[in-house]
């Protein structure tokens, strides 16, 4: 063993070469394999196993590796995870080439996308050593979300992943849906997708929600324990991290806080339909994969209606357990981790007073910050407001068969789920104008910054308010709590609302120009939906022509990467503007009012 971990830390550098190598070649036969009509499959498959079984044998033997070499229990506990991995992937590989038990499961299709999984573990050390860089963070976080588009696209439209044949409009209009976590859809999840296909989407959701970079950097430590300085600010940056000494325990207490919740989230929602009939054949499948769409505000069900399907439309247990989930993924990982550290400390602080139990503890400075403050006045407000104002506009409408208590109940929901979330327990498209106007609203705020949701955030809406109420009042300087908020940021919340209002109005002036028979109020519903990533539908999504699809998919990719990122990144790129001191010059007013 001591040789096996000597030759391994000599060779580590070559070995890592040959695996991030053959990684990309992997992915590459496999695309070729799957969308190349025309190669020979017996001959293809007689080279192609053979160096799959090479990949899978040295990727083991690396995971072994790995985890034989380390001492630190945080980086352990995630190469045991990958040696899991490698150890299914070569297993499957073994089964593949052998022929064995090909008529109990479908071997290849496993095998073939934890070749994928595999392969994208391994190139995500180039990945994240991309921050090391000249690339712009914000060219290589847009980038990021292409690639898990494109790589989803591709998985979706394996056999083995659907019902049907799909064509390259359905499979990417899914994969961006997914991975964007938005909720849109033109297929039905439940029923074209097989339990594969499911399980492909509910990864990219998961991924889609973390964020590329996050996990990419993750993996990346299963390899490397360290990081460069410039790699620390990008995703510091990324993740909103003010102290970059911290920012990879505090992706490490993102994962922890994000499977922690849904795992919660997903015992909850098993107990709330044990008993029920017809929800699901698959109980436990279901509630993780909801718990999951929840958390990461993506919207997707496995049932045909949503959470309007007669057989949970009552279950109001469930519907406050989704509700709580939503709220959680919504608020932001910042806001988390503060006031996990807030309750750490005070729960450390209580124990240690007890000399019996020995332990010792020294409190930590922490504090409500004034973006924590801010998110939770706002989302709570919004919280508030949109439930009363639901129930107002809906009490004798979609909200009639229902209870006293049922109704402030789905009236909470659909206060909770505009903000990008995209579960519906009502029939949206009984809705009146006033409701329908609320969920435009409320979509188009969305969810906090550093969250798995969209919209313009609950920070952007407060500052622009705050600002206004500045304006009226003749003060030049925002101040909140003590603290002023700069200029730069009061800048940025203006292109960002002004970038949201120009990308929605003008998709839907494209979608108008389309399907012209669809009217304006939907057009405009679905396109509001879709740049907010929500994924609530009036029930167009399916009919609109291919041209909207596309309009939708773009819409959907730019609301989830920001508009304003997107923009910097190919503006980064295409300049190469290097900062340095602005020159003075005079001062000049203009007219505004």
């Amino acid at each position: 063993m001591n040789t096996f971990c000597n030759f391994g830390e000599k060779n580590f550098k070559g070995i890592t070469n040959i695996i991030f190598s053959l990684a990309i070649l992997i992915i590459i036969l496999q695309i070729i394999q799957i969308g190349f009509t025309y190669f020979q499959k017996e001959a293809f498959n007689y080279l192609y196993k053979p160096l799959n079984l090479i990949f899978s044998t040295l990727s083991l033997l690396m995971s072994i590796f790995l985890y034989l070499t380390t001492k630190n229990m945080v980086i352990k506990a995630a190469r045991i995870i990958f040696l899991a991995i490698t150890t299914a992937y070569f297993t499957m590989s073994v089964l593949w080439i052998t022929g064995l038990l090909h008529d109990t499961f479908d071997v290849d299709s496993y095998r073939l996308f934890l070749s994928i999984f595999v392969g994208f573990m391994a190139v995500s050390f180039k990945i994240s050593s991309l921050g090391n860089t000249n690339i712009h963070p914000a060219l290589l976080f847009v980038l990021s979300f292409v690639f898990l588009i494109l790589f989803g696209t591709f998985t979706l439209m394996l056999p083995a992943a659907a019902y049907k044949h799909l064509t390259i409009t359905q499979a990417l209009f899914t994969s961006t849906s997914a991975v964007t976590v938005t909720g849109l859809a033109i297929l039905d999840t439940g029923k074209d997708f097989t339990l594969f296909g499911q399980t492909i989407i509910i990864i990219l959701i998961q991924l889609g929600g973390l964020g590329v970079l996050t996990v990419t950097n993750i993996f990346a430590l299963v390899f490397k324990t360290s990081s460069s300085f410039k790699n620390r600010m990008m995703v510091s940056d990324m993740i909103k991290e003010l102290d970059n000494n911290n920012t990879f325990s505090t992706l490490f207490k993102i994962v922890f806080l994000t499977f922690l919740i849904e795992a919660i989230g997903a015992i909850l929602i098993y107990i709330s339909i044990y008993d029920a009939e017809n929800v699901s054949d698959n109980p436990l499948f279901f509630s993780i994969f909801h718990a999951i769409s929840a958390f990461c505000n993506g919207g997707f069900s496995t049932l045909s209606n949503s959470l309007y399907e007669q057989s949970v439309r009552y279950n109001y247990f469930l519907q406050l357990i989704i509700s709580w989930l939503i709220i959680s993924g919504g608020l932001g990982y910042s806001v988390m981790i503060n006031h996990y550290l807030q309750i750490k400390n005070f729960i450390l602080s209580k124990l240690s007073m007890i000399t019996r139990i020995g332990i010792r503890h020294k409190n930590e400075m922490t504090r409500t910050t004034t973006n924590s403050r801010i998110i939770l006045v706002t989302s709570s407000l919004l919280l508030l407001s949109g439930t009363l104002l639901f129930m107002i506009s809906e009490y004798n409408g979609t909200l009639q068969e229902h209870s006293l208590f049922g109704k402030f109940v789905v009236s909470f929901f659909n206060s909770t789920t505009p903000r990008t979330a995209g579960f519906n327990n009502i029939n949206m498209a009984d809705m009146g104008i006033p409701a329908l106007m609320l969920m435009m609203a409320l979509m188009w705020i969305g969810a906090s910054p550093g969250s798995t949701g969209g919209g313009i955030k609950t920070t952007t809406f407060a500052v622009a308010s705050l600002n206004l109420w500045n304006q009226i009042k003749g003060k030049d300087k925002l101040i909140i709590k003590f603290k002023e908020i700069p200029a730069t940021a009061i800048n940025q919340v203006n292109a960002v609302i002004l970038l949201s209002i120009f990308a929605i109005s003008f998709g839907t002036f494209l979608m108008s120009i389309f399907d012209p028979y669809i009217q304006f109020k939907q057009i405009l519903f679905e396109c509001i939906s879709a740049y907010s990533t929500v994924g609530l539908s009036v029930g167009i999504t399916p009919q609109l022509s291919e041209l909207s699809h596309f309009t939708l998919i773009i819409l959907m990719f730019l609301g989830r990467v920001s508009f304003l990122t997107f923009l910097i990144g190919i503006f980064s790129r295409i300049f190469r503007e290097e900062k340095g001191n602005e020159p003075y010059y005079p001062k000049e007013n203009v007219f505004i009012n």
